[in-house]
């Protein structure tokens, strides 16, 4: 497997002005084939706001960076537009109502540049930010379909669902078929099946996990390890002194429970869990340990 890293994403509601930082997880495959991951264990992140507003109507935007070898990165970004606001969950077609002929007028819009040069992919970003601030971020996009037609994937056909949207997190999932606009025989197409999408509000997100980082004095460690993980990954728990009531949970992106590990006493020491994850597809989990004190939480990435 390849070691990848993400060092931007952002995602801003145009109507409310909201910030969120996340990550986008998915496989690719066809013409060019591979594993696009923006979460990281170093939780590396920044994020910038769009202030932008269309009277009754609400615009999302996605853009978010999976570096891969040889400096090389993978580049994904996506404009859902509602004609509601604030925007509520509900599914998306690919591309959806619009001009095909003017891509940045698609209800829809989802672009893929695989194996771009870093230097590229800051000056883009720098690009996001002069333009956030003038109010007209769509330049942007223009810019890449005038002059990078021949990089670029872009939506044909599919489904994205937001199934939770507040001011506090937005989750998703999307299906696609893309191809890229320029000429070529036989046409260049990827296929994205099962990817998911999570964003928290930053503010929030980091006042919460300040919180759940102020272990108990019996609790030493929690590990999650490997992760990424490809069927089974190990949690490892080591505390001072005996806890009487400690349980470890499996939960998926959409915060259903999957599994129970572990529910009761433990004796003071190292504990190891193994979570056995082959019915389950690839995407985010959350792993999550609590006791009669505090709860904390792991992110897990299942990758097949």
């Amino acid at each position: 497997m390849k070691k990848f890293k993400i060092f931007f994403f952002l995602l801003s509601i145009y109507s409310a002005q909201s910030i969120y930082n996340g990550n986008v997880v998915f496989n690719y495959d066809g013409t060019e084939d591979g594993y696009f991951n923006s979460l990281t264990q170093d939780s590396i992140s920044s994020g910038i706001s769009f202030n932008q507003n269309i009277a009754d109507t609400s615009t999302l935007f996605i853009a978010s960076i999976s570096e891969q070898e040889n400096n090389e990165f993978d580049l994904f970004l996506a404009i859902i537009r509602d004609t509601t606001s604030p925007m509520l969950p509900r599914t998306w077609s690919i591309p959806g109502e619009g001009d095909e002929e003017n891509p940045t007028s698609l209800e829809t819009l989802l672009i893929f540049m695989p194996g771009l040069d870093s230097s590229f992919v800051i000056e883009l970003f720098d690009a996001f930010t002069d333009t956030s601030s003038e109010g007209d971020s769509t330049d942007v996009f223009s810019v890449i379909f005038d002059s990078l037609s021949n990089d670029i994937y872009l939506g044909l056909s599919g489904e994205l669902e937001i199934f939770e949207i507040n001011d506090t997190l937005i989750l998703g999932t999307f299906n696609t078929v893309m191809i890229k606009p320029a000429f070529y025989f036989p046409p260049h197409t990827i296929t994205i099946n099962d990817a998911e999408f999570e964003f928290y509000n930053p503010i929030l997100e980091e006042l919460t996990v300040r919180k759940k980082e102020i272990f108990d004095d019996k609790i030493l460690s929690y590990r999650t390890y490997p992760n990424p993980f490809n069927s089974q990954i190990k949690i490892e728990v080591s505390i001072t002194k005996q806890i009487e009531d400690l349980s470890l949970f499996i939960y998926d992106i959409k915060g259903r429970l999957l599994e129970s590990i572990f529910i009761g006493p433990l004796e003071k020491g190292i504990k190891s869990f193994i979570w056995d994850s082959q019915k389950n597809p690839s995407g985010v989990y959350f792993s999550v340990l609590e006791t009669t004190n505090q709860v904390i939480t792991r992110k897990i990435l299942l990758v097949k």
